[in-house]
Order: C-alpha cells, then structure tokens, then sequence
C-alpha cells in the first residue's frame, strides 16, 4: 500500500488522501486549479499546490527558457570561437614549429617576441619574408621581426626586432639563442637583447635574454 497520504483544500473543504501522481494527474487536467493548497504529515500549515506539482505548460515553458537560454549561450560561444580562432592557429604554430627552415624560424621568433612582451600585448606582425631570416649556422639563426603593439592604455606603435635563435636538434624546435652568436647587421633594427633607446622608435627589447 502507497506510503503517500497528500490532503488538498478545495472550496473550503479537505480532501484526500491522495498520491502526488494523483494529484498531479488532477492539476494537469484542469480538475485542481494552482491555486489548491495541500497539507501532508510534517507539514505546519497549508502550501501551495504549485510546490508539489508543476504544471505540464510550466514544465513546457521552463523547456522552451531552458534550450533558448542554451541556443544563446552557444552563439556566444561560438561567436567567441570563431572571433579567437585566427589568434589561436597562429599561437599554435608559433609554439610548434620543427622544423629548421626561414618559415618554421619566423613563427618560432613571433612566439619568442610574444612571449617576452605578454600575452595579452596584441601584436599584429608583418607577413613573413624570407630575406628577413638569415642563418649563421647550421643551428643558428637571426630572424627581424616588424609588428604594430598595442596595450592596456597606450597608443599604437610599429617597432623592428631582431631575434636570434638556435635549432635544438635533440627537441627538434627553435629555442631562444643565449649565446653571443653574431647579430644580423641592419640599420635602425632593435636587438632582442638590448633595451631601446630613448626616442627611438623601436618598442622595448624581446626575449633572447
């Protein structure tokens, strides 16, 4: 036998028991109004029909609230996705690059220059040239690097960067260079491991340090 022993006041007189499923059964049909009240053992006084029953439209409209808000939250996610994506493939490729080419030195060198200025600079670099690498060695080489900077609070600015590298062949990558390997002789081009010189220019030095 049902353990559930539910009462309802109906037009001024008490009904029952009945079985929540029951109860549901006669809201839903229209035969209880939302506006009943029921009362069962543990309770204090008379609650409203509602907090034991949702009614099949509410039910409905929660479902319709519940996908739109999700539909919503999806087109902003994918807004976002595909605002971020651009960003995210050239992060990528900046982080992993193997092999010891001009191209693969290039990006190495835009992740060693976005890495030692932040993340969060937004640095818009000049498409890659390949007269803009040049090797020293079988595993170094000196890459110039033009982009536009702009951060929190300050204005635009367009700076050159030369940034040298060496090829770990045991990782496979390109590292920042820390040894004294020759620079790359080139007019008004910002060593990465040199500050700028008041008034000039070029924008605060890279990595390479």
């Amino acid at each position: 036998m049902s353990q559930e022993r539910y009462f309802l006041y109906l037009d001024g007189v008490q009904r029952g028991p009945y079985t929540v499923a029951h109860i549901g059964h006669m809201v839903n049909s229209g035969i209880v109004h939302n506006s009943a009240m029921f009362w069962c053992e543990g309770l204090e006084q008379w609650q409203p029909v509602t907090q034991l029953i949702v009614h099949k439209d509410e039910k409905k409209r929660r479902r319709i609230s519940f996908s739109a808000w999700m539909l919503g939250f999806l087109g902003v996610l994918l807004l976002l996705i595909w605002m971020a994506a651009p960003t995210l493939r050239e992060g990528w490729r900046e982080q992993h690059q193997v092999e010891r080419t001009a191209l693969g030195a290039y990006w190495s060198a835009r992740g060693v220059l976005r890495s030692h200025l932040g993340w969060l600079s937004a640095l818009r670099f000049s498409d890659f040239n390949p007269v803009q690498v040049v090797f020293v060695d079988d595993a170094h080489a000196s890459v110039i690097l033009e982009a536009e900077l702009s951060g929190a609070g300050s204005a635009q600015r367009r700076g050159r960067w030369q940034v040298d590298l060496r090829y770990d062949k045991r990782l496979q990558a390109w590292m920042p260079d820390a040894t004294d390997a020759p620079k790359l002789p080139a007019e008004s081009v910002q060593s990465v491991k040199e500050a700028a010189a008041p008034g000039s220019e070029s924008l605060p030095a890279a990595a390479g340090q």
